[in-house]
């Protein structure tokens, strides 16, 4: 068999996988953060058909002859030079400009890293060497997020590594203060609840006695309907009489029950939840601290008592009806008297919204007791990055410094991203996922052989590694135009060499035929 026929068969092979190069190429040219790689070649031994011959007296020297077997690949090279960079105006995505990764990582040893989990708050610190901890990857493609506890992750849900923020974890006394208070407040907001409740139908009522006095007053004018009206009044009255001492069917809900299970004046020390609860924030505070403004102190000393006075007209002195055939006139204070309690019901609605704003409060400060506590500075620790979820807002520096505002509107840091760094960035092993992983031939990040530390990763803008830029992200440095000139090169040079095979085919079957 002819050796052209194989030299063809490995050309085709070679540019076959360029193919697979390009085609890999085209297919992640919008992959953020994706690296183009290359293919190159490199000749197979060659048969020596004679050596080179030296000069001699006689003659000059010859070269020697050679035939080529064909090609081989030489290397599939994955070229880092750096994408443009894509506007996205998204806090969470970061663009990387100049050397360096980010380092990514799954939790393989969870007793090293204070993660939160469950109902265990964890201080995100990472335990001795990070890489003894942590499953390390490095990428590119600053899409980041944010997880059900607020922890900066991939897209596939690993965790960005680099300084932790200072967080402090509440005490064992502040969770059990904490959890006590809450415990008094949900007591208290079924007996609050019922208040507000019964208030608004004793307003209702009222009214509706009101609405009933003026007409019973028209209908005296007009001599229209006298009767009818007097009747309506009458209800309207009795309703409003039973509902407010908790007589006939409102016993045991009516207005003056509800109100002295909330707030009892009625003699000795006042009693009721309310009073209740403000013994607990008094409990809560111990000596007057900042961390609470409790305004029910105020509230409880000046709440009116509850309006329970019964606005008894003068009609309800005489016969029910009717007296000498005549129908009786209101006395002019009777109207006065239930617009007076209808007075006393908004001052009434008032101080209960002062009291539900002090319990608001007082639920926030026994809530921030079992939060953990952030500072403005960070740790010096390696570990996971941790955003709040009560955070207003958070921000990230080209420095890779996180940022966010607190509930109470404090400024505290949360972390700094770092990056690594490789001496031979073109090392690495692609891993899938828009992942790097470290080689034996890409440098080490590890430079003292004890495990990674935090400074040897190093922080954005420093030691000439890149610098971070917030709400974009680098695009694939995928060229089209060279992708397809390759493709176009490679297509012509798979086509030669099945022209090779062809063509040493007809020579071939031209010697089968010199035998007829």
């Amino acid at each position: 068999m002819l050796r052209s026929m194989y030299s063809g068969i490995s050309g085709m092979k070679n540019f076959q996988m360029k193919l697979d190069v390009i085609g890999n190429n085209i297919a992640n040219v919008n992959t953020y953060g994706y690296k183009k790689s290359r293919t190159t070649f490199k000749d197979l031994i060659s048969q020596q058909i004679s050596g080179a011959g030296a000069a001699n007296g006689a003659r000059g020297g010859t070269n020697a002859q050679q035939v080529g077997l064909g090609t081989q690949a030489s290397s599939i090279d994955v070229i880092h030079t750096t994408g443009a960079t894509q506007t996205t105006a998204r806090t969470l995505d970061l663009a990387l400009s100049g050397d360096g990764f980010f380092p990514v990582a799954t939790i393989s040893d969870l007793a090293r890293v204070g993660v939160d989990r469950g109902n265990q708050m964890g201080n995100n610190v990472i335990t001795g060497a990070i890489d003894r901890a942590m499953d390390l990857s490095y990428t590119r493609a600053g899409n980041f997020y944010m997880d059900d506890r607020g922890y900066l992750v991939t897209s596939d849900g690993l965790y960005l590594v680099g300084e932790t923020g200072e967080k402090t974890l509440p005490t064992p006394a502040e969770i059990t203060k904490g959890n006590t208070a809450l415990t008094a407040i949900n007591v208290f907001e079924t007996s609050y609840k019922n208040m507000l409740d019964a208030t608004k139908v004793l307003e209702n009522k009222a009214n509706t006695l009101l609405t009933a006095y003026t007409e019973y007053e028209d209908a005296l004018t007009t001599g229209n309907s006298v009767a009818s009206a007097y009747t309506a009044m009458d209800t309207a009255y009795e309703d409003f009489h039973d509902y407010v001492n908790s007589n006939g069917s409102y016993n045991g809900s009516g207005f003056n029950t509800v109100a002295n299970s909330f707030y009892n004046a009625n003699g000795g020390t006042p009693t009721g939840s309310v009073v209740t609860l403000n013994n607990s924030i008094n409990t809560f505070n111990g000596a007057p601290v900042s961390e609470i403004v409790s305004q029910v102190s105020t509230i409880v000393s000046n709440l009116i008592t509850p309006p329970t006075t019964n606005p008894d007209p003068d009609y309800a002195a005489a016969p029910a009806g009717p007296t000498g055939g005549t129908y009786v006139a209101l006395n002019s204070t009777d109207v006065d008297k239930i617009k007076a309690l209808l007075d006393k019901v908004t001052n009434f609605k008032v101080d209960l919204d002062q009291v539900a704003q002090s319990v608001v409060t007082y639920e926030n400060a026994a809530e921030n007791l079992l939060k953990p506590k952030w500072s403005d500075s960070l740790s010096g620790e390696a570990g996971l990055i941790q955003i709040p979820l009560d955070a207003q807002s958070f921000s990230i520096g080209p420095d890779g410094t996180v940022t966010f505002v607190n509930s109470s509107g404090q400024l505290n840091v949360a972390g700094q991203i770092r990056l690594a760094n490789f001496a031979n960035a073109g090392g690495l092993e692609k891993a899938g996922g828009n992942l790097f992983r470290e080689s034996s031939n890409s440098g080490k990040v590890d430079k003292n052989a004890n495990g990674i530390q935090l400074d040897e990763l190093f922080a954005p803008g420093t030691d000439g590694v890149a610098s971070i830029v917030a709400g974009a992200l680098e695009m694939s440095n995928v060229d089209l135009s060279e992708e397809f000139t390759e493709m176009i090169v490679a297509q012509r040079g798979f086509q030669s060499n099945t022209k090779i095979i062809t063509t040493s085919d007809e020579i071939l079957q031209e010697l089968v035929n010199l035998k007829r």
